[in-house]
């Protein structure tokens, strides 16, 4: 019986083993070059986001499963900001790329079961008087 239970225990722990996850990053800025900076204008609001992700999940058989953004990241990330209301513009508009990778640790990097890209779109909003 104690080596029956030895033996599960011990196949449960060759057979799991532990996962990782990497990710990386990247990112564009956009300032205030494209607006009209000459004119008077105030901060309506600071740092809003709008954001947008996919994951796509690899099950043991291979099959694959995602989450679908129809109309692209970056548009459905744009589109999760606040409404603009009359004299209104986006000004310092970044857009942050998160590449999240998990899986199982290999000789030769990872072995990945799951991968999700977000998207990030942060900006102020400024108006014109």
């Amino acid at each position: 019986m104690k080596k029956t239970i030895l033996t599960a225990l011990m196949l449960c722990f060759l057979l799991s083993s532990c996962s990782i996850t990497q990710q990386s990053y990247d990112f564009m800025h956009h300032g205030t070059d494209s607006i009209k900076t000459n004119s008077n204008f105030k901060y309506v609001q600071r740092n809003v986001m709008g954001k947008a992700k996919s994951t796509i999940k690899i099950s043991v058989w291979n099959k694959l499963k995602q989450d679908m953004a129809t109309d692209g990241l970056l548009a459905e990330a744009k589109s999760n900001l606040p409404s603009l209301k009359d004299n209104q513009a986006y000004a310092n508009m970044s857009v942050d790329v998160l590449h999240t990778r998990k899986g199982q640790p290999t000789s030769g990097g990872i072995n990945t079961t799951e991968y999700t890209i977000e998207v990030v779109v942060s900006c102020d909003i400024i108006e014109y008087y």
